[in-house]
Order: structure tokens, then C-alpha cells, then sequence
């Protein structure tokens, strides 16, 4: 699937409203606390490094999110024991695809997107992709992809407290 990557924008709030529900972002993110319109300012705002909505090519409405978190900026995936000191500097990438679009390629186009616009940001040497071991689809996304999986794997308590298993892939993009 062909895809572009935007800005977020106001209106967008009704096309991603089915995923302030969905349990797999349950787990991970803020947006249900906060709320989608607060949820939409804070990536706006890029604190952590650009936050993009995923849209077809042809067609403007969001797909999904992928973010890219910035050295220093990102989860403690990216200073875990699984990367090397060869890795630095690391960002890491984030993304969900809405319930309608999942099953098509849009994460994995989503993910090459994102990297071609990392490589002129700033320089980076890799990206780290933290997946829950449990979420079969964002595995095959960092296989298709080439990612490497490391070793150890690691422990993140969600959003709702319970901790869950993560594995650690790696791109090396420098």
C-alpha cells in the first residue's frame, strides 16, 4: 500500500475516535485519559519528535499514527540492555493503524516512510521498534522490514499497570 505521512489536525478527531477504545492502545497510550482532542495538541506539539497521521495515497483521511522519539526523548527501550553501544545515536518508532485499515501493509509503509524522512532529521544510527511479544502483526511489520531482533527482552508496566513482555528490534539506518 502506497501511504503519505501529515500533520495531525483538529478535525481528524472523528476518523481516529475508534482507537481510543481499542485494548491494543489501551495499554500504551494517553489518548482515552486525556482525550482525542487534547491527544491531537500533543502531537502537534512534537515534544518528543514529529508525530505523523498515516493517510493512503489519494486520500487525505488519517489511517493511523507513527511517531518518531527523538534520542533522549524516547522509552527506556532505546537505553535497554539490548542495544549496543554501536546503536547510538537511537530514536524509536511508534505507530497503530486504525481497526479498518489493519491487515492491508499500512504500518509497514508507514515504518519505511517515517525512516526516510529519520535520515534527514537528524543523524540518527538506528531506531529501535519496542513490541509487545504478544502483538503478532507489529512483529511481522519489524521482519518485513529487516529490523534485527535483539536479545535480552525486556518488561514495560502499561497503562494499566500489568507488565508485559517487550522485544527489541532494531534498525540501523546511519
Amino acid at each position: 500500500m502506497e501511504v503519505f505521512l501529515r500533520e495531525w489536525r483538529a478535525e481528524d478527531a472523528p476518523a481516529i475516535a475508534p482507537i481510543a477504545t481499542d485494548p491494543a492502545l489501551l495499554m500504551w497510550s494517553s489518548m482515552s485519559e486525556i482525550g482525542i482532542g487534547a491527544w491531537i495538541a500533543e502531537q502537534q506539539a512534537g515534544h518528543r519528535g514529529p508525530s505523523m497521521a498515516i493517510c493512503a495515497a489519494g486520500d487525505d483521511r488519517p489511517l493511523g499514527k507513527i511517531a518518531l522519539r527523538m534520542p533522549g526523548r524516547a522509552s527506556p527501550a532505546t537505553t535497554c540492555a539490548a542495544i549496543r553501544a554501536s546503536d547510538h545515536p537511537v530514536g524509536e518508532l511508534s505507530y497503530w493503524v486504525l481497526p479498518d485499515a489493519r491487515g492491508r501493509g499500512v504500518a509497514s509503509a508507514a515504518v519505511a516512510a517515517m525512516l526516510h524522512r529519520a535520515r534527514r532529521l537528524e543523524p540518527l544510527q538506528s531506531i529501535v521498534l519496542d513490541i509487545e511479544a504478544d502483538n503478532v502483526a507489529s512483529l511481522r511489520v519489524a521482519e518485513r522490514l529487516g529490523a534485527e531482533r535483539r536479545e535480552p527482552e525486556r518488561t514495560e508496566i502499561d497503562h494499566q499497570d500489568i507488565a508485559r513482555t517487550m522485544i527489541v528490534f532494531v534498525l540501523q539506518i546511519g
